[in-house]
C-alpha cells in the first residue's frame, strides 16, 4: 500500500565509502526507504521483500540485477570510460547490461555526477577560473537542462513498484527563491565623490538618462533603481515564500562593489532582512580560496546579525573543488548554494535535490549540504537580452522538468534586476510570472 515501509535488501560483494554514500542518498533521502546490505547469496534468495542484486552475476533469473562499474570500488580520481547510451528516453552513463531492467550502473552514475568527479579531472576553466560547463558530460550530451538523476530515480522507483507490487512515497515539489545582494543601491548611500564622479562619467559618455537618474536619486525625487527590497518583501508575503538573501560584505575590488556593510543604511537593511527571511554569506570574488578573508566576512556578517551564519553562496559562483568546500567546513558553514553555472541554466550536478558533499580528496562523506540551483536571472538576461518570451520558455521547461520528478526548484535573482533600472527593465514582472507558474497546481 501507499507509504510502504520496509528494508530493501541489496546483495553485493564489496562495500565502500562511495557505495555506502550513494545508497544512503538514493534510498534514505530520495526514495524514503531503509536498506540493508548482505554478502550472503542464500539470505538474499530467501528474502521476501524488495531486493536488488548488485554484482557481476545473476542469482535468480527474475532478479533486479545491476552490474557494478569499477568507479564505485575505486579510490582517487582517474579518467573514466562513460559508455553513453539511452534508457527510458533519457541519456545514461556507465551503460553495461543491454536488455536488463536497469541496463546501467545507476549507483556509479549518480556518484559520478553528484560528487562532481569530472571537476577533479583536467578540464577547461572560463575567464573567472570556474569550471566551464562545456567540459561537463551533461553539456556535451545535451542533458544539462534535465534533472537527469531525478528522472533516472523516478524510472527506478516505478520498476521497484511494479516488480514488488508496492507503492512507494511520492516526492513533493518544492520551491526555494534566493537573492544575491551584490549592489544594494545604484546611487544611494555612496560618498559625494562617488556620486559626482559617477555623474560626470555619465555626462562625458553622453548617458544623459542615467545622469539625470543619478541626480534625481541624489535629491530624493526618485527611488534608487536597485532598491527593490520593499517589492521583494511584499512578494514574499503575498506568495508565502521563504527566501534566503545572500549579502556581499567583502572589501571593495573590481568585482566586489557593494555598499560598505558598516554604513548605517546597509547595516539596517541586513538586520531588517533577517527579521523576515534567512540571511546567508556571499563570499567576495577577492576572497576566493582565502580562509582568513572569508572568515573576516563571515565574522562581520555574524556581528551585524548577532547570530551564526550557516548558508553561503560564492560571489560570481567562483568555486573550486575541494578547496572551496574545505574552507566552508573550516568555518563551520554547512549549507552551500553555489552548485550551478553562471553562463547557462540547468543542473550542474544532475539533480535538483540537495545532497551531502562527498570529498573525493579524502574519500569521505562530509556534513556540508549542497543545494543546487537551476535558474539565475543574469544568465537568462545574458543569453536572451530583451527577448523575455524566449527566456521564459526556457524557464517553463526547467520548472516542468522539476515538477515532474517532485524535485526542488532553486532560483537566483538580484535586487538590481528586480528594480526599476533602465538596463534590465521588466524583470520583476518576469519573476512574478515565474512564481505564479510555480504555484499553479
Amino acid at each position: 500500500m501507499y507509504g510502504f515501509e520496509s528494508n530493501i535488501l541489496i546483495f553485493c560483494e564489496q562495500i565502500t565509502h562511495r557505495f555506502q554514500y550513494v545508497l544512503e542518498w538514493v534510498f534514505h533521502e530520495q526514495l524514503d526507504l531503509d536498506f540493508r546490505v548482505t554478502f550472503d547469496r542464500e539470505e538474499w534468495k530467501q528474502y521476501q521483500g524488495l531486493k536488488i542484486n548488485y554484482s557481476e552475476n545473476r542469482i535468480e533469473t527474475e532478479d533486479i540485477a545491476i552490474r557494478p562499474h569499477k568507479l564505485i570500488y575505486e579510490s582517487g580520481v582517474v579518467e573514466q570510460q562513460l559508455n553513453i547510451n539511452r534508457w527510458k528516453k533519457n541519456t545514461v552513463i556507465f551503460y553495461n547490461q543491454p536488455g536488463a531492467l536497469v541496463p546501467f550502473d545507476i549507483f556509479s552514475a549518480i556518484f559520478y555526477l553528484i560528487s562532481r568527479y569530472e571537476e577533479y579531472l583536467p578540464h577547461k576553466n572560463d575567464a573567472h577560473g570556474r569550471f566551464d560547463p562545456v567540459s561537463s558530460v551533461a553539456y556535451q550530451y545535451s542533458f544539462l537542462q534535465q534533472p537527469i538523476i531525478d528522472e533516472w530515480l523516478l524510472s527506478f522507483k516505478l520498476i521497484l513498484e511494479k516488480k514488488f507490487s508496492v507503492f512507494l512515497p511520492k516526492k513533493q515539489f518544492k520551491f526555494l527563491p534566493t537573492y544575491d545582494i551584490d549592489f544594494a543601491w545604484a546611487y544611494l548611500n555612496k560618498s559625494k565623490k562617488q556620486i559626482w564622479g559617477g555623474a560626470l562619467r555619465d555626462l562625458f559618455r553622453l548617458k544623459l538618462k542615467w545622469f539625470f537618474d543619478r541626480l534625481a536619486v541624489a535629491t530624493k525625487s526618485k527611488t534608487d533603481p536597485y532598491d527593490a527590497f520593499a517589492w521583494m518583501e511584499d512578494a514574499q508575503k503575498f506568495y508565502a515564500l521563504k527566501p534566503i538573501y545572500f549579502f556581499l560584505v567583502g572589501k571593495k575590488g573590481p568585482y566586489d562593489r557593494n555598499i560598505n556593510p558598516n554604513h548605517p543604511a546597509m547595516n539596517q537593511l541586513i538586520q531588517h532582512t533577517s527579521n523576515h527571511a534567512q540571511v546567508g554569506l556571499h563570499p567576495s570574488y577577492n576572497s576566493f580560496c582565502k580562509l582568513e578573508r572569508v572568515k573576516e566576512e563571515r565574522d562581520l556578517l555574524t556581528q551585524i546579525l548577532d547570530k551564526p551564519i550557516n548558508h553561503s553562496r560564492q560571489h560570481y559562483l567562483k568555486m573550486k573543488l575541494p578547496q572551496s568546500y574545505h574552507l566552508l567546513l573550516d568555518l563551520d558553514i554547512h549549507n552551500d548554494y553555489t552548485m550551478g553555472y553562471g553562463t547557462v541554466n540547468g543542473f550542474r550536478a544532475g539533480t535538483s535535490n540537495s545532497f551531502l558533499w562527498y570529498d573525493l580528496s579524502k574519500e569521505i562523506k562530509t556534513s556540508l549540504r549542497v543545494h543546487p540551483f537551476c535558474l539565475m536571472d543574469s544568465t537568462s538576461i545574458n543569453a536572451y537580452g530583451k527577448d523575455k518570451e524566449s527566456a521564459f520558455k526556457e524557464v517553463e521547461r526547467l520548472v516542468m522538468s522539476v515538477k515532474k520528478v517532485g524535485g526542488s526548484f532553486i532560483s537566483i535573482f538580484h535586487n538590481n534586476n528586480l528594480g526599476r533600472g533602465r538596463e534590465n527593465k521588466g524583470w520583476h514582472k518576469f519573476y512574478q510570472k515565474l512564481i505564479e507558474l510555480i504555484q499553479q497546481q
